[in-house]
């Protein structure tokens, strides 16, 4: 590719993503009552949820559920806020925004990928004071610790984001929208490690296996073994570094497939 075509890629990409934070100022209400939410329900829920569950016994090591539980919960409000964008999305097509947005110069390919980039990027800012509250729980700011775990976050939502963007220009309708993202939000945060460890879904046989390659039981196990590593080790899904690439990968993935997808769909007017 030549240069000035490189470099106007990526300014596209770069206005691409300011649109998205941009759109995100216009929900600060929203974002101070979720985050008002999630203190609340971490700081008193979680402790109760914490003095009923006893890990010991069945893992064989020293388990915290407290900590268990506290990256289980920012995994499943990270992948929802990351979801809520599919909302968004069908929003802009109903709207006609989507036509002033293929009416600017940008190739297929930086639309899609400035779109799931800018949306990752949008749902982790909106999840980082989340992250930073459970951070201060904790009391763990290993510096090393802290910057992988929020690259690793900033991964999975922008995968999200792709994967939502794909799936909305599939189903062309907003209440189709609603109705799917809804029920893949329920289904996949309940057939997780969010709440429960592997160890003791291996009970029920599906359950366990559904958790083994769900997403977010990945991003779980990661957040846990990044800063537990020794706590958590025995019940992660996989060990760090297959936990890693499983994400990075599926931001990759998720991210390619969205601009063969939008490649395809808008030619021709074939999003409506």
């Amino acid at each position: 590719m030549h240069m000035p075509a490189l470099r106007e890629d990526l300014r596209g990409l770069w206005l691409l993503v300011i649109w998205d934070l941009n759109r995100m100022k216009s929900r600060t209400l929203f974002v101070v009552m979720r985050v008002s939410w999630f203190a609340l329900q971490v700081s008193l829920f979680g402790l109760a949820l914490s003095a009923m569950v006893r890990f010991r016994a069945i893992a064989g090591t020293n388990l915290d559920y407290y900590h268990f539980y506290l990256f289980g919960i920012y995994t499943s409000m990270l992948f929802s806020i990351s979801v809520s964008k599919a909302y968004d999305i069908a929003e802009e097509f109903e709207e006609g925004t989507i036509e002033y947005l293929l009416s600017l110069p940008f190739p297929r390919r930086v639309l899609a990928l400035g779109r799931s980039i800018g949306g990752g990027v949008a749902s982790f800012l909106f999840t980082l004071p989340m992250f930073a509250f459970i951070v201060y729980l904790l009391g763990s700011y290993d510096p090393v610790a802290l910057t992988v775990s929020m690259i690793s976050a900033l991964a999975f939502s922008i995968g999200v984001v792709g994967f939502v963007l794909t799936v909305v220009l599939s189903l062309k309708s907003s209440d189709s929208t609603d109705i799917a993202f809804g029920l893949l939000d329920a289904i996949l945060v309940r057939l997780s490690t969010v709440f429960y460890p592997a160890l003791v879904l291996s009970k029920i046989a599906p359950y366990y296996y559904a958790a083994l390659v769900n997403p977010l039981s990945h991003m779980s196990d990661l957040l846990r073994t990044i800063f537990f590593f020794e706590e958590f080790k025995a019940i992660a899904v996989a060990n760090p570094d297959l936990m890693a690439a499983y994400v990075f990968g599926l931001a990759v993935g998720l991210s390619t497939l969205a601009v063969l997808v939008v490649e395809k769909a808008v030619e021709g007017g074939g999003w409506k």
